[in-house]
């Protein structure tokens, strides 16, 4: 019981604040798969996000950020079949992440801080009509803020995302195969950053780069009653997402 008084009163202490924000943003998106033939997406996508974070002048503070992402890209590639014949076609995504955060804070003007993250990212391909794919990802984050917390001031940071977990749902058993075997992509650093510009106590405008990158995947075995005594293979190739934006954030 002490134990649990104490960390409510350090949670409750002098200089403390928390808060809540919200944002818009607008994004370039691009996907690239080293395969033969190459296949990409890109376009523009749109986001709302959602963010608490518990504010202490010097010290360990921590933060909770949520996103969803919707948009329609341009697919170019090949066909899961026949590989020679490119195609080009639309690919749907919808996504949602949610990330907490633990922040240490040191005692500097230009207010650095240490930013260690835990996320889910869950996204679903659709390349259009049928071709369905759901990703899920967990990743870690570190990194390096500078924020004087002061209106009309610029911010930002960055720093590294590895990806710890990677599972891809391509939904087999929706195109004719007997069985649905998950493809894992191993991941890869890959790099974020953010700088904004904060021009009233509330309002902010951020421009941001994030990133991932997915080795290839181990093969997968499936058959087909359209086939008989043929075992097909499918691998996911070496992956990359470059994803680059503009948001307005709002706090209260």
């Amino acid at each position: 019981m002490r134990i649990v008084s104490a960390l409510l009163l350090a949670a409750l202490s002098t200089g403390a604040q928390a808060g809540w924000s919200v944002s818009a943003d607008l994004e370039y998106f691009r996907w690239r798969e080293s395969s033969d033939p190459l296949v990409t997406e890109r376009g523009g996508r749109f986001g709302l996000g959602w963010e608490y974070l518990r504010e202490q002048p010097v010290g360990w503070q921590f933060a909770y950020r949520g996103e969803f992402r919707r948009g329609e890209v341009k697919y170019e590639g090949a066909l899961l079949f026949d590989p020679s014949q490119a195609v080009s076609a639309r690919t749907r995504y919808t996504g949602l992440v949610n990330e907490v955060q633990a922040i240490y804070r040191l005692p500097h003007a230009l207010g650095p801080e240490l930013v260690g993250g835990l996320g889910y990212d869950y996204w679903e391909r659709n390349i259009l009509p049928d071709q369905r794919e759901e990703y899920s990802v967990v990743f870690l984050r570190l990194g390096l803020n500078l924020d004087p917390r002061e209106t009309r001031r610029w911010f930002g940071g960055g720093g590294l995302k590895l990806p710890l977990y990677v599972s891809e749902n391509a939904h087999f058993d929706e195109i004719g195969f007997d069985q649905n075997p998950h493809l894992e992509p191993e991941g890869r650093p890959s790099l974020y950053a953010q700088a904004g510009y904060r021009f009233a106590p509330n309002w902010g405008v951020i421009g941001y780069y994030d990133s991932y990158r997915f080795a290839e995947s181990k093969p997968v075995a499936a058959t087909s009653s359209a086939f008989p005594g043929t075992r097909f293979l499918f691998v996911q190739p070496a992956s990359s997402v470059n994803r680059y934006g503009l948001k307005v954030k709002y706090s209260f």
